[in-house]
């Protein structure tokens, strides 16, 4: 057994160094360093507690900087992998959001107490989205913001007010054939995801 577990993890070790060495290779020594700092954050929160998950993996992406659909994509409205954003090195609301909500359930925390939340940002014109945790379904949320870059109960956040929540593990149980018995605004949504999510398994470094 500890055979096989010390093969392991120099199996995973070794593959995380061969995607550092293509990164570097294609793109750069800081984009690369960038992974690897967050490959290492990751790892050092393995067994944290989860408060402690939260504020870091939400400072960590925090510090990517903001830049427009429009500007980074040249198109109006795109949900960029985590990858993508870190190798872009820069994006938008929902861009944050996903790339938390990822890290956050790679680090084994449950993706059902996580929630996608569009909300409207008091004397703000454009849409907002964060992300939700809530430890148990009737707890109060805390909110991770990329406005606000502290970690608040949502009834602390008397700036936002919330328009649409979602779940990703909840839209991954439609089925495609399901889909028309959705209301549009959450076919929408469906639609967003589904291309999200092969691009995650089709592009990552």
């Amino acid at each position: 057994m500890l055979l096989f577990l010390t093969a392991s993890v120099s199996l995973d070790a070794y593959i995380a160094q061969k995607r550092l060495q293509r990164l570097r290779a294609r793109y750069g020594p800081f984009v690369a360093a960038r992974f690897k700092y967050l490959d290492e954050l990751v790892e050092s929160l393995r067994h944290a507690d989860t408060r402690r998950k939260l504020e870091e993996t939400n400072d960590f992406w925090n510090g990517v900087r903001y830049g427009s659909d429009l500007r980074v994509w040249g198109k109006k409205d795109y949900w960029a992998t985590p990858s993508e954003f870190l190798l872009k090195d820069r994006g938008d609301c929902e861009d944050y959001v996903i790339a938390k909500y990822f890290t956050l359930k790679d680090l084994g925390i449950d993706p059902k107490k996580l929630y996608f939340v569009y909300v409207r940002v008091r004397n703000r014109k454009i849409p907002h989205m964060v992300l939700a945790y809530y430890e148990t379904p009737e707890a109060e949320p805390l909110i991770l913001d990329s406005i606000n870059y502290r970690i608040f109960p949502a009834s602390k956040r008397k700036d936002i007010i919330p328009v649409y929540t979602f779940n990703g593990e909840l839209l991954e149980r439609y089925s495609n054939h399901s889909r028309n018995g959705l209301k549009e605004k959450n076919r929408k949504v469906k639609r967003k995801w589904e291309d999200l999510m092969q691009r995650m398994k089709r592009n990552e470094p």
